[in-house]
C-alpha cells in the first residue's frame, strides 16, 4: 500500500491544526494509503486511528526543523511527503505536496522583522520550487501565490477546508445570557482590539450581551462582558458555536476562515470582515463589515441582533452552504492529487 507521511507538528495550532486532524481523519477513513505523521511527542494521542506517529521534538521556523523532518522522512521512507504548511525539509522526496494556507508572514506588519520575513520568503520560495503540487485552501490564496511565484502557477490546486460532522448536530435549546463568539487566536491580524471596541458600543443597546473568546488565553482581554475561554476541547466546541447569537470574525487577513463555515454548519449567523477569502468561504451567506472601523462592526452585528428574519435567513442559507464542505470531500480531492503526483 502506498505510504504517505504528513508533517503534523502543528496539530495543536488553530487553523492548520484543524486542517491536519480533519484531513488525516478523512484520509484514514478512506483506507487508500498507509498513513504516518511527524508529530510532537505530547501530541501523538491527537492523531486519528489509522495514523502511525513518527515522533519529533523539532521546533517551528528554525533551521533545525528542516533537518529533523528530513530525518523522519529518512526513517520511514514514504512514497510521498505532504507538508501541510510551507516548511519543506532539506532534500525532500521527489513526490512532495505542500499546502499553503496564507502568505501572512510575507505581508503582515507584525512579521516585518528581517529574520522572520527572510525565513518565510526563503521557505515559500523553496516550497514553490521543490514541491510537485501546491494545495491552497482558497482561490484568494492561490492568486497570491501565483502572483508571487508565477513559475509555480501550474502546480497550484485549490482544495477548500472541510467541516466536521460534529458541527451539524441539533442546536441547543435557547436560554441563558446571549453571547457573541469569537473563535481563533490572539494574533494581531485577528483584530481583537476592534472587536472589543465594538462590544462596548453594542452593550449600550444590548445590555447583558457577552463576548466569549474561544482560543484566547484565560486572563487575556479582560473587560466588561468579555470572557477569554482559553483552549476549548473539541468535544465542547460545537455546542459553544451553536449557542451563540452570532459568530464574529473581525480579521484583517485570512487565508480561508474555517470558523465561518463551522458556524454556518451549526446554524449560527456570521458577521465577518469583508475580505476575499471570507467572502469565498461564506459564499455571501454572512453580514460583512470593514474590520478597520469598529462602527462598521457595530452596525453589522447590531443589524443581526435586531432582525430575527435576517438571522433565520442566514441560518438556513448557511446550513445549505456548509453542507458542501466536508473533510471527506477534501480528502477525496487530496487523494487525487497524491495519485497524480505518484503517477497512479
Amino acid at each position: 500500500m502506498t505510504h504517505v507521511l504528513l508533517d503534523a507538528r502543528k496539530a495543536r495550532d488553530f487553523g492548520i491544526g484543524r486542517y491536519l486532524l480533519g484531513l488525516l481523519g478523512a484520509l484514514a477513513r478512506r483506507g487508500e494509503f498507509r498513513l504516518s505523521a511527524v508529530v510532537r511527542p505530547d501530541d501523538a494521542a491527537l492523531l486519528p486511528d489509522g495514523v502511525t506517529p513518527v515522533l519529533s521534538g523539532a521546533g517551528h521556523y528554525t533551521a533545525g526543523e528542516l533537518v529533523a523532518v528530513r530525518g523522519a522522512i529518512g526513517r520511514v521512507k514514504p512514497d510521498l511527503f505532504h507538508a501541510p504548511h510551507y516548511v519543506v525539509p532539506l532534500f525532500p522526496p521527489p513526490a512532495t505536496v505542500v499546502t499553503i494556507h496564507d502568505l501572512m508572514h510575507l505581508s503582515r506588519p507584525e512579521h516585518a522583522s528581517l529574520p522572520k520575513r527572510a525565513y518565510a520568503t526563503w521557505m515559500v520560495r523553496r516550497a514553490a520550487r521543490l514541491s510537485s503540487r501546491i494545495i491552497t485552501v482558497s482561490h484568494a490564496v492561490r492568486e497570491e501565490v501565483a502572483r508571487a511565484h508565477p513559475a509555480a502557477a501550474a502546480k497550484l490546486v485549490v482544495i477548500p477546508n472541510g467541516v466536521g460532522p460534529e458541527f451539524r448536530g441539533p442546536r441547543p435549546a435557547a436560554g441563558g445570557t446571549p453571547y457573541l463568539l469569537f473563535l481563533g487566536n490572539d494574533k494581531p491580524h485577528k483584530n481583537l482590539d476592534g472587536l472589543v471596541s465594538a462590544l462596548a458600543i453594542l452593550r449600550a443597546a444590548h445590555p447583558g450581551l457577552r463576548l466569549l473568546l474561544a482560543g484566547v488565553p484565560r486572563g487575556g482581554r479582560v473587560g466588561p462582558g468579555i470572557e477569554a475561554l482559553g483552549w476549548v476541547p473539541d468535544a465542547e466546541l460545537p455546542s459553544l458555536v451553536a449557542g451563540a447569537e452570532a459568530l464574529v470574525l473581525p480579521s484583517f487577513a485570512e487565508g480561508f476562515g474555517l470558523p465561518v463555515l463551522e458556524a454556518q454548519a451549526a446554524g449560527t449567523p456570521v458577521a465577518c470582515s469583508d475580505l476575499p477569502a471570507l467572502r469565498e468561504a461564506a459564499g455571501g451567506e454572512a453580514v460583512f463589515f470593514d474590520p478597520h472601523a469598529p462602527e462598521s462592526i457595530v452596525r453589522a452585528v447590531d443589524g443581526l441582533l435586531g432582525d430575527e428574519a435576517a438571522r433565520a435567513r442566514l441560518r438556513d442559507a448557511g446550513l445549505a452552504r456548509a453542507a458542501a464542505f466536508t473533510w471527506d470531500r477534501a480528502a477525496e480531492r487530496t487523494s487525487a492529487v497524491y495519485r497524480e503526483v505518484l503517477g497512479r
